[in-house]
């Protein structure tokens, strides 16, 4: 009985971690059926794609304009990032963990090794600075960079 109650009380701790993404996500994409596969099992839904681009986030709004948290890949050129908001707020939720964006970050820069800093150009974010860095055994052909942007954590493919 105690190891029913240990399991029911242990069990959706477990079932939310699963629902993080991780580096070990990150590295392994290498196309759009990669892609869509790693946001599908991570809790993500579909927001107002395009022939052109995915969009897809977490606690997406009705209007799906509103997310938690966004995933997007450009079909064209198989780039792609993610995007956790408000990281004061995860930081402070997180209590004492790091957030994924957190994480994800400490992983590349322990993990992979520094190109430089590359810039990326959006209509909404203007021209952003972003660390980048080649990544040992990642499926994809490209850096992996990061950069805060309005207190958002971002992670995003620069394809070769």
């Amino acid at each position: 009985m105690k190891k029913i109650l240990a399991l029911l009380i242990l069990l959706p701790s477990f079932l939310m971690a699963q629902e993080k993404l991780t580096y070990s996500d990150i590295i392994k994409i290498k196309n759009q059926d990669l892609f869509l596969k790693t946001v599908i099992e991570k809790g993500y839904s579909e927001g107002n794609s395009t022939s052109e681009k995915l969009y897809y986030g977490k606690g997406l709004s009705k209007d799906k304009m509103e997310a938690t948290d966004w995933a997007e890949f450009t079909t064209l050129t198989g780039e792609f990032y993610f995007e956790q908001s408000n990281l004061e707020y995860s930081r402070k939720r997180a209590k004492g963990k790091p957030c994924y964006y957190d994480q994800i970050v400490s992983e590349i820069k322990s993990t992979c090794e520094y190109n430089k800093i590359m810039k990326h150009s959006s209509s909404e974010n203007g021209s952003v600075n972003f660390t980048t860095y080649k990544c040992p055994g990642a499926k994809y052909k490209g850096y992996l960079g990061f950069a805060q942007i309005d207190g958002n954590g971002v992670v995003q493919l620069f394809p070769k």
